[in-house]
């Protein structure tokens, strides 16, 4: 492991000096992170590394992105997180290219378990449009696949029924419809689910009050690093 770890922590000091203010700023970030999700910081930095360091996926990705305009800002902390919590059971809504998805996958191989469980409705959001030619999650690598339970249509149909087919649910990312009242329903319906000490994401979780109203309701403060809203259950819970 030494190893491996001296080269990205030269690289870090490189661009700490480089560029000081965006360095701290970001060191921030993950420092928050690890306090929303109850995670140990230097775990999280050191799945960090892995990710950057993992050569062949992110030359996949860099290929893949040259037809695509659009991004999902956390997924380095999205793999980090799934590195470290290991959980069994992972759901998202929303997967346009399949960019988190990948991510999500690509962790749970690394962890050698879990399993995810994708919903997309596709070309319903704008800046999400899918590349000519492309479908659903076509960037996800054939060889994360056996992983990987993709359903296509309207989340309000059908993450109730995928959620009542499930025997539990660790970690839910909401990346679908960014409407207040979507992302009150699938906010509501996942923490209904969530495994004590289970985590709950939202993408662009600043475009309204959802994610703080949602917070509100639950007794929960509304954490967000950056644009994405982080919380975890209590360990101890089922009063709904």
């Amino acid at each position: 492991m030494q190893g491996t770890l001296a080269p990205s922590l030269a690289y870090d000091f490189r661009r700490a000096f480089a560029s000081p203010l965006r360095t701290w700023n970001r060191m921030r970030h993950w420092v928050q992170l690890a306090r929303y999700t109850k995670l140990p910081y230097l775990e999280l930095m050191r799945y960090r590394r892995e990710l950057r360091d993992d050569r062949e996926f992110q030359a996949h990705l860099e290929r893949c992105r040259a037809e695509v305009h659009y991004g999902f800002a956390g997924l380095a902390q999205l793999y980090a997180v799934v590195r470290a919590a290991k959980p069994a059971v992972v759901v998202e809504t929303g997967v346009a290219s399949g960019m988190s998805s990948a991510h999500i996958l690509r962790a749970l191989a690394a962890n050698g378990s879990g399993k995810l469980y994708s919903i997309d409705l596709p070309n319903v959001q704008e800046g999400s449009i899918l590349p000519q030619g492309r479908s659903t999650g076509w960037m996800v690598p054939a060889a994360l696949h056996g992983r990987w339970n993709l359903q296509l249509g309207d989340t309000r149909e059908l993450l109730p029924k995928l959620l009542d087919s499930l025997e539990r649910l660790d970690l839910f990312l909401h990346d679908s419809d960014h409407s207040y009242e979507a992302m009150s329903f699938e906010f509501e319906l996942a923490w209904a689910k969530l495994e004590p000490g289970g985590l709950l994401l939202s993408d662009d979780s600043h475009l309204h009050r959802a994610w703080d109203d949602f917070c509100a309701r639950r007794a929960l403060r509304p954490t967000r690093v950056e644009h994405l809203g982080v919380t975890r259950a209590p360990s101890l819970r089922r009063s709904l």
